[in-house]
C-alpha cells in the first residue's frame, strides 16, 4: 500500500470544494414548498439556474394570445405574425398580449383584417373573418398530437374588408374542421 501524500490530500480537498460548489443549489429544495419556491427565486443558483423563466411550476398548462382566420366553410386558419409586427414571433406575441391586457383587442382584429385586405399569404387567401383570442393549451395534450386549445375566449372579431368590434371575453364558437 502507498502512503497517502500532501500532493493527495490537496487533490482530495479540491475535489471535496467543487463537489460542494456544485450541489450548493440543492439547499433550495429543503424545507416547505412556499418556503422553497421564495429561496429558489431570490437569485439564480448556477449550475442549476431558478429563475421562473426555467423553474416556474405551469400545472401543465399555458394561456396563448393569438390571431386565428375563419375561412367560409369555418377552417381556423393560424395567422402569421408579420401582419401585426415585425419583430418576430416572441416580440409580437408580447405586443398582442400587451394590447389586450389593455382592452384593445378591436385595434388588433382590424390591423390584422386591413393586412389581409391587401397582402394574404397563400394559406390566407380564403380568410373572411378575423378572431382575436386567448387560447389555454394542455402539454400533455399538445404535445401528444391534439392541437385544440382546453379553453378560448374571444376579445375582438372583424370581417376581412370591415370594421372590428369587440368580444368582451365571449367563449370561441365551435367551428368544423379546426387545427
Amino acid at each position: 500500500m502507498v502512503p497517502i501524500t500532501e500532493r493527495d490530500w490537496l487533490a482530495l480537498g479540491a475535489y471535496g470544494a467543487i463537489t460542494a460548489v456544485l450541489l450548493s443549489p440543492l439547499r433550495h429544495y429543503v424545507g416547505p414548498l412556499e418556503q422553497v419556491n421564495k429561496k429558489k427565486n431570490d437569485n439564480d443558483s448556477f449550475p442549476l439556474s431558478t429563475y421562473p423563466m426555467f423553474s416556474a411550476y405551469r400545472r401543465g398548462r399555458i394561456t396563448v394570445p393569438h390571431v386565428i382566420g375563419i375561412t367560409d366553410t369555418g377552417e381556423r386558419v393560424n395567422l402569421h405574425y408579420s401582419h401585426f409586427g415585425l419583430g418576430g414571433l416572441n416580440q409580437t406575441r408580447r405586443q398582442l398580449s400587451k394590447m389586450l391586457k389593455k382592452k384593445r383587442g378591436v385595434e388588433v382584429a382590424q390591423t390584422y383584417a386591413d393586412a389581409l385586405a391587401v397582402k394574404p399569404r397563400s394559406n390566407e387567401r380564403d380568410v373572411i373573418e378575423v378572431h382575436v383570442v386567448r387560447s389555454r393549451f394542455v402539454f400533455d395534450d399538445y404535445f401528444n398530437g391534439d392541437k385544440s386549445p382546453q379553453a378560448e375566449s374571444l376579445h375582438a372579431t372583424c370581417l376581412v374588408g370591415g370594421r372590428a368590434k369587440p368580444a368582451q371575453g365571449a367563449p370561441l364558437p365551435k367551428f368544423p374542421g379546426g387545427n
